[in-house]
């Protein structure tokens, strides 16, 4: 039995493949409202960088999910699952459904396939990233495999974040995270009822789009935006906020005096394998709309599979 006993459409997609403009001209024809699956687009202030919608788009559209944390605090999956209850029972009590759109997989993951609820401790969370601090990335590597070999062969070790809460979970269970894993997860939505549509296309297209793109952000003003949140915020570059691509790449230009060539490059390095990653998730997802960002009949395919899919539950 899923939580939210509820149809939704999901709206997966790579940077770049046009989510955000096929999200708004569906959510004016269509009782929907929209669910943003964005790991940047969370934090306050993160607007031009995060590509997140205009305020005078997100005043004219409902958008959960957006502006709910300032940047300097961390995003995690309890403050994800708890702004998305309230979202949830929002939506449902105006006789909507809910319209997920976004680029950040992992939590698309969650919503379709559920997910472990693991305990969590700060003072143990403190602990293992003091460690990071003083110690750096290969302590947290030696620890993980010395406990949980088979999870270290599985996990992105190279991530810090993700060592440090799979330790956690380790330390204060005291088992095996592997083994953990292998239990039910907690099943948000019933995968079997929900519609999953996906935006996609060709990688040279895909990286022609983003290239474009990251001009445009620049030229809206990137850098300004960086400085103003260095300011207001007082970020460092440790800050998860500034993990988020554009900013990860363009701060250092701005403290640390890298060269503004070298942080686009980088900039479009990093879009490009983010780019990689979400296509190899998509193969991994059952998705029931295959559309292409290059169609120019995109638009009138999803409002077609929307309304025969809101027909079939009678809404």
């Amino acid at each position: 039995m899923s939580k939210y006993n509820m149809p939704a459409i999901f709206l997966l997609g790579p940077t770049a493949s046009g989510k955000t403009d096929l999200s708004l001209y569906i959510a004016q024809r269509f009782p929907v409202e929209i669910v943003s699956i964005d790991s940047a687009m969370v934090y306050q202030d993160l607007n031009i960088g995060s590509c997140k919608p205009t305020k005078a788009q997100l005043s004219k559209y409902k958008h959960h999910l957006v502006d709910i944390i300032p940047p300097n605090v961390n995003f995690s999956l309890g403050i994800f699952l708890d702004f998305l209850d309230r979202s949830i029972h929002e939506i449902k009590s105006i006789g909507k459904i809910p319209f997920f759109v976004g680029g950040s997989m992992m939590f698309h993951n969650i919503l379709i396939n559920g997910f472990h609820d693991f305990p969590s401790c700060k003072e143990t969370r403190r602990k293992l990233e003091k460690k990071y601090e003083q110690k750096g990335l290969n302590k947290l590597q030696t620890e993980l495999a010395a406990v949980d070999q088979a999870l270290f062969n599985k996990i992105d070790i190279h991530n810090p974040r993700r060592l440090i809460r799979a330790l956690e979970i380790i330390y204060i269970t005291g088992e095996k995270l592997s083994s953990l894993k292998q239990q039910p997860k907690i099943q948000l939505f019933d995968n079997k009822t929900v519609h999953l549509a996906a935006v996609n296309d060709k990688k040279t297209i895909l990286t022609e789009r983003s290239n474009k793109r990251l001009n445009e952000i620049l030229q809206n003003g990137l850098l300004q935006e960086i400085e103003h949140l260095i300011k207001k915020f007082h970020l460092t570059k440790q800050h998860q906020s500034m993990q988020a691509i554009n900013y990860k790449q363009f701060l250092p230009h701005i403290i640390e005096d890298i060269s503004f060539d070298d942080c686009f490059y980088n900039a479009n390095k990093a879009t490009n394998l983010l780019i990689k990653s979400q296509q190899t998730w998509l193969k991994k997802i059952d998705i029931d709309t295959h559309l292409e960002c290059s169609d120019t009949k995109i638009k009138h395919k999803l409002s077609a599979t929307i309304e025969t899919y809101l027909r079939r539950h009678s809404i």
